[in-house]
């Protein structure tokens, strides 16, 4: 059953991604803390109303969020535009008005809008992802992004790097296969203007759901949905690239971000600075409550391995010195990462973390753990283990 549930409102993951800029009126709210607050309460976010995911444009002055219809599923998107001064109120996206549709996306260029319309006759329950491109300031008509993107399946959310590499979640691996409901994440690059090339990210799958996928413009992290257990249900997870290009293992964003409600739709600002997400209340009556909150980075950013030491072998009672990888680790909002090792256990050992050298002369045989820390201004840290074996 709950995987059944999953399906139905899988449809409705956030997409955004965006370009840097040097500030955005964030419809006037007052900067969050490390502790999420509803978004623009009672305009944005309204008490009984059921939003979901949310992307700016990419100067700041557009907004698109969802709404979504608990009776059939149905969704609009609504828009508001920033004029001079002040934000228009937010109404039905006109170039989409009467269509039913979720999940808005501005590219990182500014000149399109991704977001996901129902296929016909499906009961709102597949949709494909489709475009509407904007020319000469105005919003103009809309188009499918045709396969080998589209497909049978349901493609349900979309997001785009700087390269037009189009990030997105699909249940079309349960292509022949009973009752599977089960999404995962894939991207495309493009090839003469047009999408080519499916390809899945396996290091991000699992058995469980994923989706609500958004990528950085660079493509330096990717921020996603995960069925967690029947305590947490949905949950967003974090995974960074290292320096072979590789996405690292997902982690658990922090707690003090992800709740017991269902945690989705993940869209950071262009700065990095903000992560906006849908929290979903789900009663034994179904979907209850669905509201836009954001947070400061403080606790999503931590630091991760990017350019990990290998394991070393050095001789018993002879000198060695060897250079750390200055890039060890990294942080997306953080360069000055404080490195620590746990020296102290071993008396032959010494590191120096300003010249990034590890140095010793070691009396006895044997493999000793070395466990390298880093710790970013938030007090997040990571750790990566090694192993030191010393012959003779």
């Amino acid at each position: 059953m709950i995987k059944k549930f999953l399906s139905l409102i899988f449809i409705f993951g956030l997409i955004g991604c965006t370009d840097k800029m040097d500030s955005i009126d964030y419809f006037g709210q007052t900067p969050p803390g490390s502790v999420p607050v509803i978004f623009a309460p009672g305009t944005i976010s309204i008490e009984g109303r059921l939003e979901h995911g949310l992307s700016f444009s990419l100067d700041g002055k557009e907004l698109a969020f969802g709404i979504l219809n608990k009776d059939d599923n149905s969704g609009e998107i609504y828009y508001s535009k920033k004029v001079n001064t002040n934000w228009t109120r937010p109404i039905v996206f006109e170039p989409l008005k009467n269509k039913c549709v979720y999940l808005p996306y501005f590219s990182p260029n500014g000149k399109s809008l991704l977001y996901a319309q129902s296929k016909p006759d499906t009961d709102n329950g597949y949709t494909d992802i489709w475009m509407v491109e904007k020319v000469n300031d105005d919003w103009n008509s809309s188009k499918i992004i045709q396969a080998p993107l589209s497909s049978t399946s349901r493609e349900a959310n979309a997001c785009m790097t700087y390269d037009g590499t189009i990030y997105f979640s699909s249940n079309r691996n349960c292509e022949g296969k009973e009752n599977c409901y089960t999404a995962d994440l894939f991207y495309s690059k493009p090839m003469d203007n047009e999408q080519q090339n499916i390809e899945v990210i396996s290091e991000l799958n699992s058995s469980n759901d994923e989706e609500s996928v958004f990528i950085s413009p660079k493509e330096e992290y990717i921020i996603f949905c995960r069925y967690t257990d029947n305590e947490t249900w949905m949950d967003l997870y974090i995974s960074y690239r290292d320096i072979n290009n590789r996405w690292v293992e997902p982690q658990l964003i922090d707690p003090a971000i992800n709740s017991k409600d269902w945690d989705r739709r993940p869209f950071v600002s262009i700065d990095n600075k903000f992560l906006f997400f849908t929290r979903l209340q789900i009663g034994e009556k179904g979907l209850t409550e669905s509201d836009i909150y954001w947070v400061n980075t403080s606790k999503l950013f931590k630091p991760f391995v990017y350019n990990s030491l290998s394991d070393i072998t050095v001789q018993v009672g002879e000198k060695f010195e060897i250079s750390v990888p200055k890039d060890y680790f990294k942080d997306i909002d953080d360069t000055s990462l404080t490195y620590s090792v746990n020296q102290n256990q071993f008396d032959w050992l010494n590191f120096n973390s300003d010249q990034m050298k590890l140095s010793g002369m070691p009396s006895v045989e044997g493999d000793f753990e070395l466990t390298f820390t880093a710790i970013d201004k938030s007090s997040n840290r990571a750790d990566d283990k090694i192993i030191i074996t010393v012959k003779k």
